[in-house]
């Protein structure tokens, strides 16, 4: 059972941690396990929200981005608080791993300020904060050997570098050095497997890959030159998969976690899987079968915190469909008493439009006041000049039902007008009272199923009491991405170089559309077709989407022209002499064109997926399928935080919270401009 990770396992890791670049540190905590510790990193990374990175050192040791709720101290060890003091508010500008090694070196830099967290998954493991000149201010334990010494003030060095890494395979040199080193006299006599994982470092598993990748029996001993060189293609070949054939999965043995790769390896080719989209979630899940058991009651509390939150979302929409109800009901009665006494109020709104003409409003309410015993000047109980209103008593008798009610009254409108508002308020409130009892009857279904699962997970947990990933929400495959759904196409777009890579490799079919706008570093956008055909009026809604979700928006342009291709035109080959960085790709062939497409886009409330979503889509698509939306522009006039807080009261009916906001807003700041 594997119980560390390999250089392998980190370098897909942290490839995938670079979506973390630009995160600042909130708060670290340093967790006493029997078997180590872990440190977690709280950092809010823009445009994703608050995430956490798990660090295990000790028996345990591993580096990940967690879902999973940890109990933390209430008063943080000297270290925890030493990386607080340093470290908070202060971006992350680089996450690396150093010489295909085990070691994750996180830079955090402000202004001239430099800081290196080193994190060594080596031994027992060890975490050691640098500064700018790679002098140790603190490691969390000291250590000291004949050639390194880990402690305070010492200048940190890291373990002798190989001559051979697995991403500098070039043939023509590295051939020669793989050779060399089967030739060293200390490597005569020793099995290849041994060998290859001495060349690189590797753990057994891959070194035993290579040798079964390349027909050659672990055992051999004194390869050919022939055997030599279908190991070093099959290193090759190994190493392709690790940077461009991901395929994230636990592996399982009788119905135990037994490893965590990133790849296909033929050893595990007949065993149980639980594949993944990303190997930063397979980690999550498997190394957090060692975290130390939980008490039965406390995943029950967090059970009732998830419950509870569901219910404060019940009661809110309750309590507003209660208030849109009575407010229909006094919007319907107010226009009936209108009807009920038409040539009544039409008398008292003639008779003040008429005495205006003759005198001041004073005079009329002195007037007013005086005759409060008068038949129709005593039903006046308010005349408000400023707004042009007055208030006055009306009641009608229904059959043994008796309504009296005091009713605002524009005196610029007649009895008839002044009826219409009053209707036409109803009207919309019992469109928004329909509206509000689909979201009841999402959230009450919802309920029941939280509580009959955590009946049985309850059930589960009196006999195992493993702990539990508290999930932040049930998120669907697609929502790792940029998404909507426009004429009832679900469209997705990258965020970064690593989503737009997903995007692209795992996620675009044949039958697919995908467009790019023109713009340096824009997303592809990809409209998943399901072989239907794609209208004319969809590709116009799409091409704003792609746009709205480039730089243009943060750089505040007010259009873009954009275009779209096949997928069989979007290729990872570069021209000759040139080189793709992560994310980029190259387009052949024809583009097809849209021009001048305006940025612009809101941000609203979608049914999909047998659920109620926050997401985002161009106003047309808002105003057809969206059940409740607002519109947006680029702006920098208000913060981000601030244009957070507005948006969740605006959607509160739908227990929306900030990283739901957060993850689907378009780059840079934005405003509301409708709603």
């Amino acid at each position: 059972m594997k119980t560390e990770m390999t250089n392998i396992d980190i370098n897909v890791a942290v490839r995938e941690l670079q979506k973390a670049i630009n995160g600042k540190l909130d708060k670290a905590f340093l967790i006493d396990r029997e078997d180590g510790k872990e440190l977690i990193l709280k950092i809010h990374i823009p445009e994703i929200g608050t995430r956490e990175i798990a660090i295990g050192v000790g028996k345990y040791k591993y580096i990940t981005m967690t879902n999973y709720e940890r109990e933390k101290p209430k008063i943080p060890p000297t270290f925890a608080m030493l990386l607080r003091k340093h470290l908070k508010n202060i971006k992350i500008t680089k996450i690396e791993q150093h010489d295909f090694d085990r070691i994750v070196i996180i830079t955090f830099e402000w202004n001239e300020t430099v800081y290196k967290l080193v994190i060594e998954l080596f031994g027992e493991g060890n975490v050691i904060l640098l500064d700018k000149e790679d002098r140790i201010i603190m490691p969390l334990k000291i250590e000291r050997w004949s050639t390194r010494t880990i402690a305070p003030k010492e200048i940190y060095k890291f373990p002798p570098q190989r001559d051979l890494t697995p991403f500098n395979l070039d043939y023509s040199i590295a051939f020669d050095i793989f050779k060399d080193y089967f030739n060293k006299e200390e490597n005569k006599d020793t099995e290849c497997v041994r060998v290859i994982s001495r060349i690189f470092g590797l753990a057994g598993l891959y070194a035993e890959e290579i040798c079964e990748r390349a027909g050659i029996d672990k055992s051999k001993k004194n390869p050919t030159e022939e055997e030599l060189k279908k190991l070093f293609n099959a290193t090759k070949d190994l190493f392709n998969d690790v940077l461009n054939n991901k395929k994230p999965q636990i592996i399982i043995k009788d119905g135990e976690y037994v490893d965590v790769v990133p790849i296909n390896l033929k050893k595990y080719e007949n065993f149980e899987k639980k594949e993944y989209g990303e190997f930063l979630e397979a980690l999550d899940d498997y190394f957090a079968q060692f975290m130390a058991k939980v008490e039965t009651k406390k995943e029950e509390s967090k059970l009732q915190k998830l419950i509870k939150k569901q219910e404060r979302i019940l009661k809110t929409q309750l309590e507003t469909l209660e208030k849109y109800e009575k407010q229909m009901q006094e919007n319907q009665e107010k226009g009936d008493l209108i009807y009920a006494n038409y040539t009544l109020v039409d008398e008292i709104l003639n008779t003040l439009r008429n005495a205006r003409e003759k005198m001041e409003w004073y005079k009329i309410k002195k007037i007013v006041n005086e005759h409060k015993d008068h038949p129709i000047l005593g039903l006046i109980q308010n005349i408000n000049e400023k707004n042009g209103e007055i208030v006055i008593k009306l009641s009608a008798d229904y059959g043994d039902k008796k309504i009296e009610k005091n009713v605002s009254l524009d005196i610029r409108k007649n009895a008839f007008e002044n009826a219409e508002t009053y209707y036409t308020k109803s009207k919309k409130l019992k469109s928004k009272i329909e509206g509000i009892k689909e979201a009841i009857k999402l959230s009450e279904k919802k309920l029941a199923e939280l509580k009959e699962k955590g009946e049985i997970e309850l059930k589960e947990l009196k006999e195992k009491e493993k702990i539990k990933k508290k999930e932040r929400k049930e998120r669907k495959w697609y929502e790792k991405f940029k998404w909507t759904v426009i004429n009832g196409f679900l469209v997705i777009a990258g965020k970064d170089a690593v989503t737009n890579e997903l995007l692209i490799k795992k996620y675009t079919e044949d039958d697919d559309i995908v467009f790019h706008a023109q713009i340096e570093g824009a997303p592809f956008t990809v409209i998943k077709t399901n072989k239907r055909i794609v209208d004319e009026e969809t590709l116009n809604e799409v091409a704003k989407f792609s746009v709205a979700h480039s730089r243009a928006w943060k750089l505040g342009w007010g259009a873009l022209d954009t275009y779209w291709v096949k997928p069989e035109q979007v290729s990872k080959t570069a021209e000759s002499g040139e080189y793709l960085k992560k994310g980029a790709f190259v387009i052949r062939g024809k583009r097809n064109f849209i021009r001048n497409v305006p940025l612009e886009l809101g941000i609203g409330i979608i049914e999909y997926d047998g659920d109620l979503k926050l997401t985002t889509a161009p106003p047309d698509t808002l105003k057809k399928s969206f059940k409740k939306w607002v519109l947006l522009k680029p702006s920098d006039s208000k913060k981000k935080s601030e244009l957070v807080k507005e948006l969740k009261n605006i959607f509160k009916e739908y227990g929306v919270d900030d990283e739901d906001i957060l993850r689907v807003l378009p780059p840079g700041d934005s405003e509301i401009v409708q709603k």
